[in-house]
């Protein structure tokens, strides 16, 4: 019986040989059938920007291009089954998903591109291929609404179902077309069926994982957005109270008391000061909240650096806060709001004064470079832990004991609006560098 085995295998060598060198073009044309698939949807979703609308379902005019890539590169390179006598190919994968995934119009244009293309190839079968492709695109979009409401594993089984089918229709229409011996080839016809099956089930997996990551992010991003209005308005309401309690306090003194002539002027004045600090911090939630800025136009940076120092060199001396500039580039431009580059700056020195409650030197530089232009702020200040450097720009967080931060997501708001960013260097108990860098502006 072993004997008769191994009689039979050295007689069939030669051929076992050639269906090895069959097996291997079939796995290598099924390999690249598989690649043009999933390769585009993979690549659209690592370039696409995360947390935009679902694709599979709002970008349909990219899916429909994706698809009808993949259809025609599987059209192009077919593979062949066992031997040469049979060619297949994967178009049907793209097909079915982009008539459940993207509807009717989706559908018809995959089926003009499929139907277009087996005619540029002909050869037997066409007609058969093209009618498929037709019942395909003309009765799988009636499931879509239901596809769209079952669960992952009920899709999968749909679309495993859907592919049998169409694969079962071509079975039959070449056995009474063309005579095809069925019974002879079941076994291809088998391998096909779980070929086409499996790719098309783990592509849709794929496509439902992906969509699952986006519905993820975009709910992690709701939250966080909540999160950060949650903190906006304690922020807001905590930095508020102060003036109107202050501003209550006064008007409430001048009615119960008959104070003379200049004491309720000077009363006015500290309401009006405290008005004035509610109405700053109103506009800092308005600039981060909801920025308006004007036409950015050309300026000077040195100019509105000096300008700043200025307007902050008395707070500097009530702080026993020594300011000097070390380098000042006059020649360097950048777009800019100056309204709101005054302000950013503003903020970035009050907060370097601040860091010195026992008084120092605050210096000051304007840098550049062939394309850059950069502020420089050093304290010796308090300084912060990497931790508190990561943070600088969140909701309700700053450097300072009282502070809410709002000042420095302004600040952070106004750079990135025009295409700014803020570098940061401190060291706890060291002193802080910031550098406000801008693409300069040649005219």
């Amino acid at each position: 019986m072993v004997e008769n085995k191994r009689e039979m295998y050295t007689n069939n060598y030669e051929w076992t040989e050639v269906e090895m060198v069959n097996l291997e073009a079939m796995m290598t044309g099924m390999i690249n059938n598989i690649f043009f698939i999933i390769f585009p949807i993979i690549v659209y979703q690592m370039l696409t920007t995360t947390g935009q609308r679902n694709f599979f379902v709002s970008h349909r005019l990219i899916l429909t291009l994706l698809f009808s890539i993949s259809i025609v590169l599987c059209m192009v390179f077919p593979y062949q089954v066992v031997s040469e006598d049979y060619i297949f190919d994967l178009r049907q994968v793209p097909m079915i998903l982009g008539a459940l995934y993207g509807g009717p119009l989706v559908s018809a244009i995959l089926f003009l591109v499929a139907a277009i293309s087996r005619i540029l190839i002909g050869g037997d079968g066409m007609y058969i291929a093209i009618l498929n492709q037709f019942l395909v695109a003309v009765c799988v979009p009636f499931l879509r609404p239901m596809y769209m409401r079952i669960n992952r594993l009920k899709k999968v089984s749909l679309v495993f179902s859907i592919s049998i089918i169409s694969l079962l229709f071509n079975m039959f229409a070449g056995y009474f077309i063309f005579g095809d011996p069925v019974h002879d080839i079941i076994g291809i016809w088998i391998m096909l069926m779980l070929n086409q099956g499996g790719v098309i089930a783990l592509t849709a997996l794929l496509i439902e994982h992906i969509q699952r990551q986006e519905y993820m992010y975009n709910s992690l991003l709701k939250h966080e957005k909540m999160e950060t209005v949650s903190h906006f308005a304690a922020a807001v309401s905590h930095e508020l109270r102060n003036p109107l309690q202050s501003i209550k306090g006064f008007v409430q003194l001048m009615k119960e008391y008959d104070y003379s002539r200049d004491k309720q002027i000077e009363f006015h004045d500290m309401v009006l000061t405290e008005i004035e600090s509610a109405e700053d911090l109103i506009d800092d939630y308005l600039v981060y909240a909801k920025p308006t800025y004007g036409q950015l136009e050309a300026f000077a940076v040195s100019n509105e650096v000096l300008h700043v120092i200025k307007i902050m060199m008395p707070y500097a001396k009530v702080k026993d806060v020594e300011m000097h500039i070390t380098e000042m580039d006059e020649t360097t431009a950048i777009l800019m709001d100056r309204h709101k580059f005054q302000q950013a700056l503003v903020n970035i020195i009050r907060n370097g004064i601040e860091a010195m409650p026992r008084g120092g030197k605050l210096a000051i530089a304007v840098k550049s470079t062939s394309t850059k232009v950069s502020v420089h702020v050093i304290d010796k200040g308090i300084g912060m832990t990497k931790e508190e450097v990561r943070r600088l720009g969140e909701p309700y967080f700053s450097s300072k004991v009282k502070g809410t931060g709002l000042g420095m997501m302004v600040t952070y708001s106004i750079v990135s609006q025009m295409n700014g960013q803020i570098l940061v260097d401190s060291e706890k108990d060291r002193g802080t560098e910031f550098i406000l860098e801008f693409p300069s502006h040649r005219s």
